[in-house]
C-alpha cells in the first residue's frame, strides 16, 4: 500500500507506528518542540494559574533514529536535547517581626521561583515485532527510558520537609532563597520499562487510525503507569496527510512523596500582596500524574524520501501537570541502507 508509507515519518509520539519498518530501512526524523503554559493541573478540578504571574517555557530538540534491524523487527532511539524555564515575580513570605532591620531582612528573605534547566532529557530506546500485517495491522512494543543525570523534581524547597507539620515546625529554615527547587528539570528522573501493543488499520481511500495501548513500570518510587493513544488521519492528494487524535497517561499505584509544594490561596493575588503565609496552601507532591491531551496536524510528503510536519498538542486535563500547549515541527528522511 503505498499510502502506508507516510506513516513511517509521523511525528513524535507517532513516530512509534504499528507498520514496523522493513530490514535495513531508516528513518531519521528532526523535531523542533515549542512549550508554553500559564496554568497547571493539581490534586484535581480545573486548570489553575500559576501564582506570582509565573509562566513555563520549554524548547526541545529531538532526533528519533527508527531502524529496521530484522525481518519484522525494528530498534528506535530517541535523544531530546531540551531547555525548560519558568519565570515569576518575585516575594517574600516570611514576617519580619521588626527583629531586624529592613534591607537586611528583605536581602535574606526575597525568594525568586524564576529557574532554568538545559540538557540532555530522557533517552528512550524501543523494539517492535510486527505481529501481523493484514487489514488490520498489528505489533508488540518494549521501551526502556533512564534519565541522564539531570537534578530530579523536587517539592518548592526541596525534598525536605516531606510534609507539612514538618514544614510547619521549621517554617523559618526551610523557607530560604537557597532553599527553592521545585519541578523545573528535564524529566522525572526515574528509570521505566514499557511494554504496548500498537494496532493501525488503513483503507485504500486513504483513511488510517491507529490505537496503541500500553503500560509502564517505573522505578525511583514513581506510580506506574497505564497509557494510551488515539489518532485518525486521511491521505488528501496523494501527499498530504492531516491527522487528530488524543493520548492519555494514568497513574496505576502511589508515587513517592518528594517535598512539599507552596501553592496560593488566590494566584491571582499580585507578589506585594501576601502576608507572610496567608496566602498558601500545602501540599505534598507525590511522583506521580495523570494525563489528557488532544492534537492536530499534518504531514507533508515532499519527496519519496522527505517529508515534512506539523503538529499542535494542549493538555485538556491533568494531575501534577502543565497546561501545556505544544507546537511541533519536524522533517523526515527515509532511505534503504542496503541500496
Amino acid at each position: 500500500m503505498k499510502y502506508a508509507a507516510l506513516l513511517f515519518l509521523l511525528p513524535l509520539p507517532l513516530a512509534a507506528s504499528p507498520w514496523v519498518l522493513p530490514e535495513g530501512q531508516l528513518v531519521v526524523v528532526g523535531r523542533y518542540d515549542y512549550e508554553t503554559a500559564r496554568e497547571e493541573f493539581l490534586d484535581e478540578g480545573d486548570s489553575l494559574v500559576y501564582s506570582l504571574n509565573g509562566k513555563l517555557v520549554s524548547t526541545t530538540y529531538t532526533v528519533d533514529v527508527r531502524l529496521g534491524t530484522l525481518e519484522n523487527f525494528e530498534l528506535e532511539l530517541v535523544l531530546p536535547l531540551k531547555q525548560v524555564t519558568y519565570t515569576a515575580d518575585p516575594v517574600i513570605l516570611l514576617d519580619d517581626g521588626g527583629v531586624m532591620p529592613a534591607i537586611d531582612f528583605y536581602q535574606e528573605n526575597v525568594l525568586d521561583f524564576s529557574q532554568a534547566s538545559t540538557g540532555l532529557g530522557d533517552v528512550e530506546l524501543l523494539g517492535r515485532y510486527q505481529l501481523f500485517r493484514r487489514a488490520l495491522v498489528g505489533a508488540a512494543e518494549l521501551s526502556l527510558k533512564t534519565p541522564t543525570g539531570y537534578e530530579k523534581p523536587a517539592g518548592t524547597f526541596g525534598r525536605k520537609p516531606r510534609n507539612q507539620e514538618e514544614f510547619l515546625a521549621g517554617v523559618g529554615t526551610f523557607v530560604r532563597p537557597d532553599n527553592v527547587a521545585d519541578d523545573v528539570t528535564l524529566g522525572d528522573g526515574v528509570l521505566d520499562i514499557g511494554a504496548g501493543l500498537l494496532l493501525g488499520w488503513a483503507l485504500p481511500t486513504g483513511t488510517f487510525t491507529r490505537l496503541d495501548t500500553g503500560y509502564r513500570v517505573r522505578f525511583g518510587g514513581a506510580s506506574h503507569l497505564a497509557y494510551g493513544r488515539f489518532r485518525v488521519g486521511q491521505l488528501l492528494l496523494g501527499r498530504l496527510l492531516v491527522f487528530g487524535g488524543a493520548d492519555g497517561e494514568l497513574s496505576t499505584t502511589d508515587g513517592d512523596v518528594i517535598g512539599v509544594s507552596v501553592a496560593a490561596v488566590d494566584p491571582a493575588l499580585p507578589a506585594r500582596e501576601y502576608g507572610g503565609l496567608n496566602n498558601l496552601k500545602l501540599r505534598e507532591v507525590r511522583l506521580e500524574r495523570d494525563r489528557l491531551a488532544a492534537s492536530a496536524g499534518a504531514i507533508l510528503r515532499l519527496t519519496d524520501v522527505i517529508e515534512v510536519n506539523g503538529a499542535y498538542t494542549h493538555v485538556l486535563w491533568g494531575r501534577n501537570t502543565s497546561a501545556s500547549r505544544v507546537i511541533s515541527l519536524g522533517v523526515g528522511v527515509r532511505t534503504d541502507l542496503g541500496q
